[in-house]
This record gives C-alpha cells, sequence and structure tokens, in this order.
C-alpha cells in the first residue's frame, strides 16, 4: 500500500511541476527587411507572367517600401457592390 501511495504522490508531483514550468517567450515580430525577403521569395515561385513578375518585384525593391505593422496604417478600404 505504501508503494503505490509514494507511485501516486510521485505522478501527481510531476503533473503539478509540468504545469507550473514557464511558458515559452512569444515569438518576436519580424522585421521589414526579413518580411521584404520572404515576399521576394514567394514572388519567385509565383509563376507569374515575366511583365507582372516585375511590376511587382520593383515595387518590393523600391526604398519608399514599408511593410504596415498595424491594420490602422491601411485606412478606410473602399467598398465594391457586387454586379448584377
Amino acid at each position: 500500500m505504501q508503494r503505490s501511495l509514494v507511485l501516486v504522490l510521485t505522478l501527481v508531483t510531476l503533473l503539478l511541476a509540468g504545469c507550473a514550468s514557464p511558458q515559452s517567450a512569444a515569438e518576436r515580430p519580424y522585421s521589414d527587411a526579413e518580411i521584404k525577403q520572404f515576399a521576394l521569395e514567394m514572388l519567385s515561385r509565383s509563376g507569374l507572367q515575366y511583365e507582372d513578375y516585375e511590376k511587382i518585384r520593383s515595387a518590393l525593391q523600391a526604398p519608399s517600401y514599408r511593410v504596415s505593422n498595424s491594420i490602422r496604417d491601411i485606412g478606410p478600404q473602399p467598398r465594391v457592390q457586387p454586379e448584377g
């Protein structure tokens, strides 16, 4: 009986220790350079026609390119009326 009690107490202790362990740290946000590099990599794999590819690539390469980190940076979007 004493052996099973020790086993149960050990399991409960391990369970509580696992619940009390600290959570993993939150991931850091990606930098603009990392996002830009990822976008260029995805663009190269997209299979777009050359003209479309060049337009998008030049827009991504532009020095004024900035990634928005907030929904408020986008501003209000015009509503599109459904046809028909």
